[in-house]
């Protein structure tokens, strides 16, 4: 098993990327070579969706995390016809849809999977009801969105902003500490049942070829070489993928305890809220983001103490 942190040297696709853009620098390789790339995007309607691409340019829509758990569509079947032609294809997603592209296809030299660490995937009607509502909210139309980042690293990889642009220039951003959708995420209400008890954790439930998430350690294990611009953590499990990361350049080998350490959701499930079975039922019955505020908004205390530490840290600068 070969673990290391690396980050892609290219700024532009660093800076669009959720964590170093290594993902970019594998996919670009497979494309370069006459293959083709599978992996989550948003459609017309903002919605998430897994997409074929083939050209560099393509890339793009792929690149950043997307928290939803994607429509896979036909994906899984043009895949398929994809290897059976003779091409070489890079199929991405979650670790339950990267062993669902292996139990089809099984053992094949030209198929690469590669899982994203996963701390779970909402459903995607909470995701389309959150957009839908903070649209009308904000008096615009989901048909005037340009652009949607749940890591937009203007704020910096490690203090991220969840944004949403739109056509008439105006932008919604928040801290992912303060966004309704993103804290709601992070505590686990809006997870898949399935999330709750995954059986594709290390060692032994992974089925992909390689794992990409972000080496939040970084800044404990190697402080020198961390930027905030975001640093990819890859494990690859066979000698076999080397072809396809030999030409990423690490910047540190890590051990796999390590990886563990900083990033959990490599071999752990996330814990069943108390509450969720309540917030599921008043989520179904009512408005979305009241909802969301009242089982994943900050509570009062939080606010008063974040408030006075601000006021503080302006009286002193």
């Amino acid at each position: 098993m070969k673990v290391i942190a690396a980050h892609n040297p290219d700024a532009d696709v660093r800076r669009a990327s959720s964590s170093g853009g290594v993902f970019s620098l594998i996919a670009e390789k497979v494309i370069s070579e006459g293959g083709v790339v599978y992996g989550a995007a948003f459609n017309e309607e903002w919605k998430v969706e897994h997409l074929r691409v083939d050209t560099i340019e393509g890339l793009s829509a792929l690149r950043g995390s997307k928290y939803v758990y994607s429509h896979v569509g036909s994906a899984y079947e043009d895949a398929l016809a994809d290897l059976e032609s003779g091409l070489k294809v890079l199929f991405s997603g979650t670790p339950c849809q990267v062993a669902a592209m292996k139990k089809r296809a099984g053992e094949r030299e030209n198929l690469l999977l590669l899982e994203v660490i996963c701390h779970g995937a909402p459903e995607p009607i909470y995701w389309e009801r959150y957009l839908s509502e903070l649209c009308n909210k904000l008096k615009r139309d989901i048909t005037d969105i340009t652009s949607v980042n749940f890591r937009d690293k203007r704020t910096g990889w490690k203090n991220y902003s969840f944004t949403v642009k739109f056509s008439n220039g105006k932008t919604f951003t928040q801290p992912h500490t303060d966004n309704l959708y993103m804290r709601a995420f992070l505590k686990d209400f809006t997870l898949r049942e399935a999330c709750f008890r995954c059986p594709f954790k290390y060692p032994e439930g992974s089925k992909a070829d390689i794992t990409l998430g972000d080496c939040w350690g970084i800044t404990q294990i190697a402080p020198e070489i961390d930027n905030n611009l975001g640093t990819s953590l890859l494990v690859s499990k066979k000698e076999t993928d080397c072809e396809f990361t030999s030409h990423v350049t690490k910047d540190k080998d890590l051990s796999f305890q390590d990886a563990v350490k900083y990033n959990p959701a490599i071999t752990s499930t996330p814990a069943l809220p108390a509450n969720r079975d309540l917030f599921k039922t008043e989520a179904k019955e009512e408005k979305l983001l009241p909802v969301l505020k009242k089982f994943a908004g900050r509570p009062l205390s939080q606010k008063i103490y974040l408030y006075l530490a601000k006021l503080k840290h302006s009286l002193l600068h």
